[in-house]
């Protein structure tokens, strides 16, 4: 039997939004674009930077919509081209390559960062739900990014990442309402990825 709420994305996820019991040490960022021919997402972090502050996530942020509303009509390849250049020297860049570009490498303690910029595009108040037993114990502090006090609704959320002892994968989804025909109607868009937590170094 098919469980309705797990697709209701007016419902957040149980236990998600409680507050966190940590400090997280890293901050990491998955920002979300469309080429003319797919999706584009890069990721980024402070690891081996000074923590990022309100200023610097704001830079980040502005850098990527403007450079994203630039090369709006490219194809996907020059975007992503464009964007890691405009990025470049604020971030440290996600090197790996992943299953899906979506899917997440993080080392907790730490905060994830989602931000998209899609004409039409915003999360939906769900944002994110895990498909895993044990994530209500290892997410927490489910909240819309805040800057300089102006909430980044629907276009940011933040979510905290409880540190691990070994290395363990969440397979998640993330919500988004999508509209159609200049507004008049709008879809759910329900992006299926996986984060992996992983063991800091000792």
């Amino acid at each position: 039997m098919i469980d309705k709420q797990s697709f209701d994305g007016s419902q957040i996820q149980a236990g998600l939004d409680e507050a966190c019991n940590f400090e997280p040490e890293l901050t990491y960022l998955s920002l979300i674009a469309q080429g003319s021919d797919g999706f584009v997402v890069v990721n980024g972090s402070d690891w081996g930077l000074p923590a990022f502050d309100d200023t610097q996530i704001s830079q980040i942020l502005i850098v990527f919509n403007e450079t994203a509303d630039e090369f709006s009509g490219s194809d996907s390849a020059t975007l992503r081209m464009a964007l890691t250049a405009a990025l470049a020297g604020m971030w440290a860049p996600c090197s790996g390559v992943m299953n899906c570009p979506f899917d997440q490498h993080v080392v907790g303690p730490a905060r994830m960062v989602f931000h998209v910029h899609v004409p039409g595009w915003g999360f939906e108040d769900a944002r994110i739900k895990f498909k895993t037993e044990g994530a209500e114990t290892q997410f927490c502090g489910l909240e819309w990014l805040d800057l300089h006090g102006q909430s980044s609704k629907p276009y940011t959320f933040q979510i905290g990442v409880a540190e691990v002892k070994k290395k363990i994968k969440h397979a998640f989804a993330l919500y988004i309402e999508a509209s159609q025909n200049a507004g008049q109607q709008v879809t759910r868009l329900i992006i299926d990825p996986e984060i992996e937590v992983d063991v800091g170094p000792s």
